[in-house]
């Protein structure tokens, strides 16, 4: 469940980082080009996506909890997506393993 939710703020956030006019983003996932042609679908699906994020979160541990894990998920994300993208590092070849080791980190504490 915390790797879904972790997929879910990522992707919701690189959707609206990726729709915004001022920043240049390079093509790396083949997804910015039509953040960038539909800018009001992309910004609309991430926030969609980050509130159900933000839903399921309240959902595995509780109001109070469930907000502020969401926060500092939301803050580690935006802080990773911020620095690594301008470096190219946010790739194909760096996110599948990233969520690969993640779930299986998951499987292996329950």
């Amino acid at each position: 469940m915390i790797t879904l939710i972790l997929i879910l703020s990522f992707t919701g956030f690189y959707l609206g980082y990726a729709s915004t006019k001022r920043q240049k983003v390079p093509v790396h996932l083949y997804i910015e080009n039509w953040c960038q042609q539909k800018s009001k679908a992309a910004n609309s699906l991430g926030y969609v996506l980050l509130l159900f994020a933000c839903s399921l979160t309240i959902y595995q541990f509780g109001w109070g909890s469930g907000i502020f894990t969401f926060t500092i998920i939301l803050m580690t994300i935006a802080s990773l997506v911020i620095l690594l993208q301008p470096l190219h590092l946010i790739t194909y070849k760096t996110i599948l393993p990233t969520i690969l080791i993640l779930f299986l980190m998951e499987l292996s504490i329950l």
